[in-house]
C-alpha cells in the first residue's frame, strides 16, 4: 500500500463515526434531491452544501440555477441548526459530564 492510500485509510479510521454518517447523508441528499424534484444537479449541490448561505447566494445568482429553492433549503439549514444545535449541546454537555 502506498503513503496516501495509507494516510487515507489512517483518516478514515481517525474520523468519528457521527460525521462519516453526516458526510454520507449529505452526499447521498445530493443524488436523492435532484432525482425527487427534478431539479439540476449543481441546484441540488447547493441547496444541500454546508457553508455560508452567502457564499451559496452568490454562486447559485451568477449561475443559472433555482436560486429561491437554493435559497429556502439553505434557511431551513440554518433554523434547523439554530432549533437542534442548543438542545443537542446540553445533551453532549450532560453525557460527557461537563
Amino acid at each position: 500500500m502506498d503513503l496516501p492510500a495509507k494516510r487515507t485509510a489512517f483518516t478514515l479510521r481517525a474520523t468519528p463515526t457521527p460525521i462519516k454518517w453526516g458526510v454520507l447523508l449529505m452526499v447521498s441528499l445530493a443524488f436523492i434531491v435532484p432525482l425527487e424534484m427534478m431539479r439540476l444537479p449543481l441546484t441540488a449541490y447547493l441547496a444541500t452544501s454546508p457553508g455560508g448561505a452567502d457564499s451559496v447566494a452568490i454562486i447559485a445568482a451568477s449561475t443559472h440555477v433555482d436560486v429561491p429553492f437554493v435559497m429556502a433549503m439553505q434557511m431551513a439549514r440554518f433554523m434547523l441548526v439554530l432549533i437542534v444545535g442548543p438542545a443537542l449541546a446540553r445533551s453532549v454537555a450532560r453525557w460527557t459530564g461537563s
